[in-house]
């Protein structure tokens, strides 16, 4: 009877247990993160009666959380992937509606200019034309710098949420260590039975901190565990953590970095809304800026160049149609000499949208591609008559640069904010075409005018009358003077100038050449203005400004596009990963209270069993008194 009552009481003590761990199920089928707990039963140790064993009982042989480890790995993992792609995609979509805008966008702003040139080459006397592409060009300069604070003000937004999230990765870090010290006690004083609710609220520290930064974990014996970043950084073991840190880079670029344990890893920051906001800056907000800084520099080049190769109301020839753009030297605040670097953009279609490092070695200037760490040849000597050119920069130095000195150069990062006009006068719009050719009236061969085209604006005889006569049909006089051979078909070449003509001349022909004059009705200028938006500017004169608006929304949208589709399809995984998890760790009702009535019973009949081994005994005491 003894050995009837102790194993009724052990199942009696086992089902309870069991009853009060199902019921702590169902009590926190609602609270966020907990995992259904199991009771393992385990047979107590039977003794040996005659001929076999009889069993004593049952005893519980843990109360563990029901899990699947590689479930949650893939949960954290998902997680991270998710806030990644929710960060990367909002700003993506942010910057592609900022590009693309059919109001204000890259392309709506150039194309306002350059239909404003083709007005003023069918007006080429109205001051109404002249002043509407003034107006045009200053909208056009508002709509690339509006853009440009927008991609600013975003990049100000991503470092400042990038400090913000390193604080909160560090707060759970700490948090997560402190939880590690509060298991190892709890489950030593247990006997090592884990304490399963604080085991739950570590992982949901977990998990949360996985939502800041890609993370990894490692169990440890003693119910610690330690957790690293994607990339290995470790940023808990055991009892101790580790925090990130934050800094400015040292040419105070505006740009920040992520330090582990002193040394710079924001290259190496992967997963997590940390890692959304590195990449957005690298993948989204500076491909912008540099692609609008490259179409700025090339419009301005463009636009400049032929402006000066015109004639303004004023009988003059144009001057900078919009201001020079200017590049600063970033210095590292570790310099220690007295140099400083000044650069200017010498051909934007050379251009690379690329960030570049000068290093001084003691006695010789290095140039590296910051994007692909590539060297870059220079050619030059750094003075201001000679200055270093590569890559479609030129840049000066002066002062006394001291060994180690290095400078950040970031050709195209800010241009397109510096775009603005520099003329304001309507007047000063060229318009024409600053040479006319005249026909001689006794010319009796077949040559005629194909193209007058100036070479070289800066000529200082450019606007001098010049008269070619035909001696003969293969030699002519210049102004009277001289014997110069004429191949039919080749141009004649004076003062900046090239005049080719088509057909043939003869002996006696003659054409002059002068300038056009204040108030020239020609309009050969405003159409070759016109026509900007499709020549061949930038990535070495293979893309025109036109092509390159298009590319530039283009890309913008297509990484919208992408980031959008990626979230939408990481989503859906992460939904299913986290069905999957419930399915294994999460509270159901039914199963629940299919356990609840097993134990119920279970309970019951352990009850009986007491109560049968009770009456056994009362009979055995009421027999011996017989």
């Amino acid at each position: 009877m003894a050995d009837l009552l102790s194993i009724g009481l052990s199942s009696l003590r086992a089902t309870t247990t069991a009853l009060h761990t199902t019921s702590n199920n169902i009590a926190n089928v609602n609270t966020e993160g907990y995992t259904r707990q199991g009771v393992s039963f385990v047979s107590r140790t039977p003794q040996a009666a005659g001929g076999g064993y009889i069993g004593t009982g049952v005893s519980v042989g843990s109360i563990s959380r029901i899990t699947d480890a590689l479930v949650t790995k893939r949960l954290l993992s998902g997680n991270s992937a998710y806030q990644r792609l929710e960060v990367l995609s909002n700003y993506a979509s942010r910057v592609d509606t900022l590009t693309s805008d059919p109001t204000t966008g890259v392309s709506k702003a150039l194309t306002g200019f350059l239909d404003a040139a083709n007005t003023l080459a069918q007006n080429p006397t109205l001051d109404a034309a002249r002043n509407g592409l003034l107006s045009a060009a200053e909208s056009l300069s508002s709509s690339f710098g509006m853009m440009q604070s927008e991609l600013d003000q975003m990049a100000s937004e991503v470092t400042s949420a990038a400090t913000s999230t390193v604080d909160q990765i560090n707060g759970y870090t700490a948090q997560i260590a402190k939880m590690n010290e509060t298991i190892v006690l709890a489950q030593a004083r247990a006997g090592g039975d884990p304490p399963n609710d604080l085991l739950d609220q570590r992982d949901q520290m977990i998990q949360q901190l996985s939502g800041l930064i890609g993370v990894s974990t490692v169990a440890q014996d003693d119910g610690s565990v330690n957790v690293f970043t994607a990339t290995g950084q470790s940023l808990v073991l055991g009892q101790l953590s580790t925090n990130l840190g934050v800094k400015g880079d040292a040419y105070n670029s505006g740009a920040i970095e992520i330090t582990y344990a002193g040394a710079t890893i924001t290259g190496q920051i992967s997963g997590g809304q940390l890692g959304g906001l590195v990449d957005t800056l690298r993948q989204v907000i500076e491909p912008a800026r540099n692609g609008l800084g490259e179409m700025a520099a090339g419009l301005v080049e463009a636009v400049n160049a032929q402006h000066a190769q015109g004639l303004d109301a004023y009988g003059e020839l144009g001057g900078e149609f919009f201001s020079a753009l200017s590049v600063t030297g970033l210095p590292n605040a570790n310099n220690s000499g007295s140099a400083s670097v000044t650069a200017q953009i010498g051909a934007s279609g050379d251009l690379t949208g690329n960030d570049y490092l000068l290093r001084y070695d003691g006695s010789n200037w290095s140039m590296t591609n910051r994007s692909t760490g590539a060297a870059v040849p220079l050619s030059g000597s750094g003075t201001a008559l000679d200055p270093f050119v590569a890559d479609g920069l030129q840049w000066e130095v002066s002062g006394a640069p001291a060994a180690g000195d290095s400078f950040l150069l970031q050709p195209t990062r800010e241009l397109a904010g510096q775009l603005s006009l520099a003329i304001t006068d309507p007047g000063r719009v060229a318009a024409a075409s600053p040479l006319v050719v005249d026909t001689g009236l006794n010319n009796s061969g077949t040559a005629t005018v194909k193209a007058l085209t100036v070479d070289d604006a800066g000529n200082a005889q450019l606007l001098d009358g010049v008269s070619i006569t035909f001696t003969s049909p293969s030699t002519y006089q210049i102004n009277g003077s001289g014997s110069f051979a004429y191949t039919s078909g080749s141009p004649i070449s004076v003062n900046g100038w090239s005049l080719t003509l088509s057909g043939q001349p003869v002996s006696g022909d003659a054409f002059t050449v002068s300038a056009a004059g204040a108030g020239s009705s020609d309009n050969g200028n405003a159409r070759a203005l016109a026509a900007i938006g499709q020549g061949g500017v930038l990535e070495g004169g293979t893309q025109s400004l036109l092509k390159a608006a298009s590319a530039l929304v283009a890309r913008v949208g297509q990484t919208a596009n992408q980031t959008s589709l990626s979230l939408d399809a990481q989503a859906s995984i992460q939904a299913q990963t986290i069905a999957e998890q419930q399915s294994v760790s999460g509270v159901n009702l039914d199963e629940e209270a299919a356990n609840l009535l097993k134990f119920q019973q279970a309970y019951q009949a352990s009850a009986h069993v007491i109560q049968v081994a009770d009456e056994l005994f009362q009979t055995l005491i009421s027999a011996v008194r017989g």
